[in-house]
């Protein structure tokens, strides 16, 4: 399994039960899941050929990079290599690849956005001067947020400065930029289960962003999504083209869409591992289906957990503890009516007296809460708060908190 994150825990736990033995990688050795998994190795997960001498080494039989993007390419590479249960490298590298997933919606014939591959500042003004549109830069192999920016033509004295920001983020220092598509409605995201070729399982919820931070980044999923089951039929039908373009055949991918102001689905990102911030345990919760379970197997080849019985239940989130500034950190408040929700909390990464950063990207979580509802109405209306009367960091500012201000690239 690459990576021991917090958010990987139940993951590492979940394969246990199932009783695999359970190896550990990355180059966090502090990592908790290492304390539960049977072994460790100081490996880094996207050091491809490191990954694959260690994997043979060991003689596994499956490689997970569960709810982790940098370590997906490398699951496919040694799975592949290995002729352990995966989907190619190369598919895995064009999904991966923004880029080269635009170009797989366009020639799957599904609703993609305009997009360019950009090498400098200049590229990206000369668009902005020519389209008169709004766009958003990426780099095309990052996650969580990380140097993303909408912009317009009034940024174009600042592309240069972005497109340095987006492509630090990319570890193969590649930049796109697309599209800002007017969406109606959430933001939805969802992980969608791939059998035998097939689409067996998929959940769907609401994303929700902090906007007074820069409305990129998201701090909630909320189950159930506040879209129709018809809407997620459209959306299975073109995942099932754009997979069929680099023949999938197995495993669990993490989908975001929006609807157009045309009631199409658009598919705006797909993300080749289960989803982040312990989404699969909220499926879990609101479904009854372990994904988290059938994800496992699968690696290992086994039979995955039959999808049928699974029905809609209570309403669910998880929420992101994050801060909509930068400081130095004192303590965490939570409301007695929010206390009554929290069915999880995980330790926070902060301690009294550490620096914390304002919320630009998903680097910047402080810890995660997963919270169950009385209703769909008032899982809305508390998370359209964004809970800041319920939720409270408490910082103490200093010079160090106004410089890291300063200093924090606008993303």
């Amino acid at each position: 399994m690459l990576g021991g994150a917090d958010i990987q825990v139940t993951a590492i736990e979940a394969a246990k039960k199932l009783g695999y033995y359970v190896i550990t990688a990355d180059y966090k050795p502090d990592n908790p899941g290492h304390q539960i998994s049977d072994e460790y190795h100081n490996v880094s997960t996207t050091v491809l050929e490191e990954i694959y001498e260690l994997a043979q080494k060991l003689q596994i039989d499956g490689i997970s990079s569960y709810a982790s993007d940098p370590g997906a390419l490398t699951a496919a590479y040694v799975g592949e290599k290995m002729g352990i249960p995966s989907n190619s490298f190369e598919a895995i590298k064009l999904l991966s690849d923004k880029v080269t997933f635009r170009q797989i919606q366009k020639d799957a014939g599904v609703p993609y956005p305009l997009f360019f591959e950009v090498k400098s500042g200049a590229d990206i003004a000369e668009i902005l001067n020519r389209e008169q549109k709004r766009f958003i830069i990426k780099p095309v192999d990052s996650s969580g947020s990380k140097g993303v920016t909408i912009l317009g033509k009034e940024d174009i004295d600042q592309v240069e400065a972005h497109f340095t920001d987006s492509v630090s983020f990319s570890r193969i220092d590649k930049v796109i930029l697309e599209e800002h598509i007017q969406r109606d409605g959430f933001l939805m995201s969802g992980d969608v289960l791939v059998q035998d070729g097939e689409i067996v399982f998929n959940c769907f919820g609401d994303v929700h962003f902090n906007d007074s931070i820069n409305g990129l980044v998201p701090r909630s999923i909320s189950l159930p999504a506040s879209k129709p089951k018809e809407f997620f039929k459209e959306v299975s039908e073109d995942l099932k083209k754009i997979f069929a373009q680099v023949d999938i055949k197995l495993g669990t991918f993490n989908v975001d869409v929006i609807e157009c102001e045309d009631g199409r689905p658009m598919v705006i990102d797909i993300g080749a591992r289960n989803g982040g911030n312990m989404l699969n345990d909220i499926i879990h919760y609101h479904t009854g289906y372990d994904l988290i379970s059938s994800s496992i197997l699968q690696c290992m080849g086994d039979p995955i957990l039959a999808v049928e019985g699974t029905s809609l239940g209570a309403c669910y989130s998880h929420y992101v503890i994050h801060s909509d500034k930068s400081g130095v950190f004192e303590s965490l408040d939570i409301s007695e009516r929010i206390k009554e929700k929290i069915i999880y909390q995980s330790v926070l990464s902060v301690k009294p007296g550490d620096p914390v950063n304002k919320f630009i990207n998903s680097g910047c979580r402080l810890g995660l809460l997963l919270l169950k509802y009385d209703s769909f109405e008032e899982m809305q209306e508390l998370l359209g708060t964004n809970l800041k009367d319920d939720i409270l960091i408490k910082l103490k500012k200093n010079n160090f908190a106004e410089r890291l201000e300063l200093e924090t690239p606008a993303s």
